[in-house]
């Protein structure tokens, strides 16, 4: 994950667009850091005043508290030193969808500085590109994103300057009458005399307005709503084309037509440099005739026998520092004539430089010619361990040697004297001296084998490896050697060679990008779809300076290891499809995913299903009788006691003063316990609640959220045990059940190490299951894609969206046991 000072996006920087289809994502990486300007935040026009766009940044990012929506809120601060990205007014945010001009459906942005975001309705909307938003389920516009946040993170000055959205104080929908008779309770928790007379006075105090609040229609109903199996999901849609498409027809018109152009121009010479065509024999050979060995055309010569050559130019030095061409040679042909082969390959002079698909297809199939060989012979330079380790250091020489035929190689050097001296090595062997494999103990260094150590038994014959295990062991395998870099995607060409189906090389496609069609192009079994579900483990290296640095690394690197939980890729099964890779690096399209909005502004009411016993029933009654009995005692002192003092002689006024104050203090007395009654009714066992997920910055200790979200605390909520890395040491030692954190609790317990400076502590509610976990990440995601399962768990893939880009990024990925999600899953 990339991290940055300011969380803001350059939108000229695009890197992912949002829905297509309806229901189908485009995640990406998180962005770039927004390069620093040396220019003023705010710099005024040439006519001394500032633009609509300055004006409008000048107020989202004042760092001082106002109101929003009658709230006070806290608006960010951009950091000291920072620039805008963009303040120029009018420059594009998006290039347009076609080459005729026409930008429907996509994200402009206008003269004025604000964009244009077309939703899936064609519905247009305005807005600046400042703060953090959230695309509104209800009315499917961008609005500003509103968090939320713990008393902890507002209390902090460094918190509040960090990160580009606005904050509020944690806020619940409890209703009033719960929170009066929680009041009047409350005492009973100290547990002491004075607490109990304390509780006592607040009782008598509120027993009546109690009564009187639930008497009035819709102001503190306690009867249960229908509780439905639904969610808000999140309505956004993609417009653009792919730059590749599972589907061929989803490709975009202007892409197909060029792409069906140049086919027709093609000449059959033309087309056997397609290097997607595998190789039935080398193009050029070198053969041994009566007049000394020559180059001849290999294709020609279709039943020749032929050895590869394998070596590094390096250990072929001449004194002079050069490449010894003519020893090179003379060592490959006396390794020919000892293995009785009558032809040889050697990159050297046989890889076309007539012009770049000459070049491209010679070595883009030379996978083939290795796999057409009668032997491949690796040459060295010498017979030292420093020699094999040079040679198997290098990112080519890996595919030479696992490709070759059988289960072994031949190594050869040259003697005292010029004779020819040959080992044969099994591939195996090969990952303890020429790929060092081990280490210094002798000991493989990875859990089940690294990636070389597996490839090498896979193509030895000794173990099957799987299509979904083969593809990120050979990215692993082929990523942790040297290589100089030629295309910039030389790891993706280099791992092709090992797969079925290979691509052609393009220039413009990032590393990323030229990974996953190869992938999608080899791969039946959703290697991508369960990529998205992994939570990478933070690497960090410690810079000069002693600090731990976060390093960033490709998200195809990590696949072949565990990520977080401990779980490999091929652990995962997908719930969403990946129908193809979008123009902006790191971004994929996904399509039949289910997506779920998660709210931050606040904590809605729960709507629940709660047993109905005896106590409940019996609180009801109390409610009902005292409610009954103050209305009687009312009623008769205003209608009936002028009526009897006036026309009853024999009636004495004491009397019927004692009776009414009975009746009142027989109302009373019912009342009485209405704190009590009102717990109960919005109180008792939940049986089902309706999902939804809400969020806030920072922790919360589990009591009081408790509170503030159901108004009293009986235990409902619970820590999911094992939704993210900071559950892991916080379990019950029986009970599938998580803890609370000492960090949580006790705010002079230092926080847990984040994995980066830039990332923050969120808590998410799980309403449904009635679950907390706590995660990390750099901005407040609004959006849950349900992207896969594993070990009877779900992974959520937590995505923040950006409207000047109209794309999901990847913030997290937490996991909850099926059951979270189960209702939200019917009919699926």
């Amino acid at each position: 994950m990339a991290t940055t000072d300011s969380p803001r996006k350059d939108p000229d920087s695009h890197r992912g667009v949002s829905l297509e289809h309806g229901n189908s994502q485009s995640i990406s990486a998180p962005p770039e850091p927004a390069k620093k300007q040396e220019t003023s935040w705010w710099p005024w026009s040439k006519a001394g005043k500032l633009s609509k766009v300055e004006e409008n940044l000048k107020k989202q990012f004042s760092g001082k508290p106002g109101f929003k929506q009658f709230r006070r809120v806290y608006r960010p601060a951009l950091p000291a030193g920072s620039g805008h990205p963009d303040p120029e007014p009018g420059s594009s945010a998006a290039q347009s969808a076609g080459e005729d001009g026409d930008d429907k459906g996509t994200v402009v942005k206008g003269p004025d500085g604000k964009y244009i975001y077309v939703n899936q309705f064609h519905q247009q909307s305005h807005k600046f590109d400042d703060v953090a938003v959230y695309l509104s389920p209800t009315n499917f516009v961008p609005k500003r994103l509103v968090v939320q946040a713990s008393d902890r993170v507002l209390d902090s000055r460094d918190e509040l300057e960090k990160g580009d959205w606005i904050r509020s104080q944690l806020a619940g929908d409890v209703p009033v009458v719960l929170k009066v008779a929680e009041w009047a309770l409350g005492p009973l928790q100290r547990g002491n005399a004075l607490s109990k007379l304390d509780c006592a006075w607040r009782v008598l105090l509120v027993a009546i307005p109690i009564q009187v609040m639930l008497a009035i229609p819709g102001v503190s109903d306690w009867e249960e709503d229908e509780v439905t199996d639904t969610y808000t999901d999140f309505p956004g849609y993609y417009w653009s084309w792919p730059k590749y498409a599972v589907n061929y027809l989803d490709m975009a018109p202007s892409a197909k037509q060029k792409e069906k152009a140049a086919e027709q121009q093609k000449d059959m010479f033309a087309a056997t440099l397609d290097v997607r065509r595998r190789a039935q024999r080398p193009r050029r050979l070198i053969k041994k005739t009566d007049h000394g060995w020559v180059e001849v055309d290999g294709i020609a010569e279709a039943s020749l026998k032929y050895i590869f050559i394998s070596y590094e130019w390096s250990q072929f030095k001449d004194e002079g520092g050069g490449n010894s061409n003519n020893r090179a040679r003379r060592l490959a042909e006396k390794i020919a004539e000892r293995e009785r082969c009558a032809a040889f390959w050697m990159d050297e002079g046989l890889v076309s430089k007539a012009s770049p698909a000459d070049t491209d297809y010679d070595v883009y199939t030379m996978c083939d010619v290795i796999r057409g060989a009668s032997r491949v012979a690796i040459m060295l330079g010498a017979d030292t361990l420093e020699a094999r380790r040079s040679w198997g250091d290098r990112m080519w020489t890996l595919p030479e040697g696992l490709l070759a035929p059988g289960d072994s190689l031949l190594v050869c050097r040259e003697g005292d004297g010029g004779q020819l001296v040959l080992e044969q090595i099994h591939k195996t062997e090969m990952t303890a001296t020429f790929w060092g494999a081990a280490d210094d103990n002798g000991h493989d260094s990875t859990e089940g084998g690294s990636a070389t150590r597996v490839l090498a038994e896979h193509f030895s014959g000794l173990l099957s490896l799987s299509r979904l295990e083969l593809l990120p062991a050979a990215i692993a395998a082929l990523d942790s050697k040297k290589r100089n870099e030629f295309t910039g995607s030389d790891l993706a060409y280099a791992v092709m060679g090992l797969l079925h189906y290979r691509i052609q090389r393009r220039d413009a496609d990032s590393l990323f990008q030229n990974l996953a069609r190869l992938s999608l192009g080899n791969d039946s079994d959703q290697l991508v779809e369960r990529m998205l579900c992994l939570l990478p483990k933070a690497h960090s290296q410690v810079a000069d300076s002693g600090v731990a640095v976060p390093v960033d690394s490709s998200v195809f690197e990590e696949l072949a290891g565990r990520d977080e939980y401990d779980t490999y890729v091929h652990h995962i099964t997908p719930l969403c499809q990946v129908v193809g890779v979008a123009e902006e690096d790191e971004t994929v399209i996904i399509d039949n995913c289910r997506a779920m909005h998660i709210r931050w502004k606040g904590f809605p009411r729960p709507v629940v299903h709660r047993s109905h016993g005896f106590k409940k029933t019996l609180a009801a009654f109390c409610i009902a009788s005292g409610l009954w009995w103050l209305t009687f005692s009312f009623e008769t002192a205003v209608n009936y006691v002028p009526y009897w003092s006036g026309l009853v002689e024999n009636v004495r006024l004491s009397l019927i003063i004692w009776v009414l104050a009975a009746f009142l203090l027989l109302s009373l007395l019912l009342s009485a316990p209405s704190p009590f009654s009102v717990r109960r009714l919005f109180g008792g066992t939940v049986l089902k609640s309706k999902p939804s997920l809400v969020a806030f910055e920072g922790v919360l200790p589990i009591a009081e959220l408790e509170k503030l979200v159901f108004g009293n605390c009986t235990g409902r909520l619970t820590y999911a045990p094992s939704a993210t890395p900071f559950a892991r040491d916080w379990r019950a030692p029986r009970e599938r059940v998580g803890t609370e954190p000492a960090w949580v609790g006790d705010p002079k317990v230092p926080l847990p190490a984040l994995p980066s400076p830039n990332h923050h502590l969120f808590t998410l509610v799980d309403m449904g299951e009635l679950a907390v976990c706590v995660f990390a990440a750099e901005r407040p995601p609004t959006v849950a894609l349900l992207c896969g399962r594993e070990g009877g768990m779900l992974r959520a893939v937590l995505c923040s969206w950006r409207f000047e880009t109209d794309c999901l990024y990847r913030e997290t990925v937490p996991e909850q046991g099926a059951g979270a999600f189960l209702m939200l899953l019917k009919g699926v």
